[in-house]
């Protein structure tokens, strides 16, 4: 029998997902056409690299280009560049502070870094847990918020928010990869619970 994914593993197919889900005010923002034109472009680049190069022109052409500091993000994380990700992600949310979307992003870059501190999954979690409150029937912020649950140890709380997301996602799936992404992390978490919680 297969065993899930860990919970990191699966944030970067996760967030590639994310992308195509509801529009934030900031991807709606005017932008100049050669600036628009170059998103677009580098939303359907062959690879991560040739995205980043377009997006990098986009944001030289018009620096609060959210959608292009957001597509930077992703291809970072692509990349496996998680750090540089979140300062990409960090400068897009001071652009645009308080949008949910943006706060899953910095959350997943902070779960994506190869060696988290105490400090970053904490932070991480903030995140994660006010784009929870900000979108409460959001699956994605609660798979997000589990996620970082179990990085910090804490599986009860991290199996009761992947049990949300998997709920919450039967009411409006958006795809059977999304929904066995969520089943994962639930499958994850209880498995942690059988090992690590005391016995009676």
């Amino acid at each position: 029998m297969r065993r899930p994914l860990p919970p990191a593993a699966i944030l970067l197919v996760w967030l590639a997902l994310r992308a195509g889900a509801g529009e934030s005010a900031w991807r709606a923002r005017p932008l100049p056409p050669e600036a628009a034109q170059l998103n677009r472009t580098a939303g359907s680049a062959a690879s991560a690299a040739t995205a980043m190069r377009l997006y990098a022109q986009a944001i030289r052409l018009c620096p609060s280009n959210g959608p292009a500091l957001y597509g930077l993000g992703r291809a970072l994380l692509d990349q496996d560049r998680a750090a540089d990700a979140l300062k990409t992600f960090r400068r897009l949310d001071a652009l645009f502070p308080g949008d949910p979307e943006i706060l899953e992003a910095l959350a997943a870059a902070i779960a994506r870094l190869p060696e988290p501190r105490r400090a970053d999954i904490a932070e991480g979690l903030a995140f994660a847990g006010q784009a929870a409150e900000l979108r409460p029937d959001a699956p994605e912020a609660w798979h997000l918020l589990s996620v970082l649950r179990h990085l910090d140890g804490d599986y009860a709380q991290a199996a009761e928010a992947a049990r949300r997301a998997v709920a919450l996602d039967a009411t409006t799936p958006v795809d059977p990869e999304t929904t066995a992404l969520y089943q994962q992390q639930e499958t994850a978490c209880n498995d942690a619970l059988l090992v690590f919680s005391p016995l009676d």
